[in-house]
């Protein structure tokens, strides 16, 4: 499975889009691995995990093709994920020569709900035809090609909301936790996590872990810092979700942090990789 980070910020972005605080200004002054746009990944060349608005950066930063996604899987709709006009120039006359004709998107009812009232009316016929819209529940797998999906629900937002986070495995077995946005899982999570590891017999390949708050270590509900990740990835071990061969990234940076990208490498060198754009991995 080849994975590749396009954004690996939260939702200002890093710098943040209005400031002018000190890591903003040091992220400017550094730039490289410091310059981070809004959380978004690929995963082979026909699946991608969120829409948020730097979805067009991304694809002239990385040379991208787009057209071949065949498989977009959105996690919620707060708007650094999910920017549903982007949507209404996927095909009609705002598109030729494409890979794939069809887009089959997969998420929570209330995403696919946001994008019918705030971006559907927009859309042309043409384009609405080819989207194809998969309503997934918590913990049930759906078949996609080659791909097994899973929605998982995340600690984001509120319990009247359904953010997920998502498990994807490959027709080769390869599998990848993508666990955006949530702070510490419901125990409903936790035992899904056990007895599915239990019972495949081996652990996750990737797990890509939400890092919003840095280095800071903090209990918010919505989000991780590296601390709380590293005592996740304890309880992860203890349960055979991860082992020595498991590729741990921290990913997801708001610019509230008094930190950068080589700081954070550093302080957790041997623990887990620190993802930034454009970061590519194969597991």
């Amino acid at each position: 499975m080849e994975f590749q980070y396009l954004g690996t910020a939260a939702a200002e972005g890093w710098p943040a889009i209005f400031c002018n605080c000190l890591s903003c200004k040091r992220a400017r002054q550094l730039g490289g691995k410091n310059i981070r746009t809004r959380s978004q990944s690929l995963v082979n060349r026909d699946l991608l995990l969120d829409l948020p608005p730097d979805t067009y950066m991304h694809k002239l930063q990385q040379d991208l093709d787009l057209t071949a996604v065949k498989h977009l899987v959105l996690t919620h709709k707060h708007m650094d994920h999910f920017y549903p006009q982007e949507l209404t120039v996927r095909g009609s006359c705002y598109s030729h020569d494409m890979v794939e004709e069809d887009l089959h998107i997969y998420c929570a009812r209330e995403v696919r709900d946001f994008y019918l009232t705030a971006a559907d009316w927009e859309a042309e016929q043409e384009s609405r035809d080819h989207m194809i819209w998969h309503i997934l529940e918590p913990f049930a797998e759906v078949r996609a090609d080659r791909y097994t999906i899973t929605a998982i629900p995340a600690h984001h937002m509120s319990r009247g909301n359904q953010p997920y986070v998502y498990m994807i495995r490959d027709e080769e077995g390869k599998t990848l936790l993508y666990l955006h946005d949530s702070g510490y899982y419901y125990d409903e999570v936790w035992e899904f996590f056990a007895g599915y590891f239990r019972d495949l017999g081996r652990a996750a390949d990737m797990v890509s872990f939400d890092a919003t708050y840095c280095l800071t270590d903090t209990h918010n509900d919505g989000h991780m810092g590296i601390p709380e990740i590293l005592r996740v990835k304890e309880r992860m071990i203890s349960l055979g979700v991860i082992d020595d061969h498991t590729v741990c990234v921290a990913n997801h940076f708001t610019h509230n942090c008094d930190t950068w990208h080589e700081d954070m490498v550093s302080r957790t060198e041997g623990k887990l990789l620190i993802s930034y754009d454009g970061m590519r991995l194969t597991i």
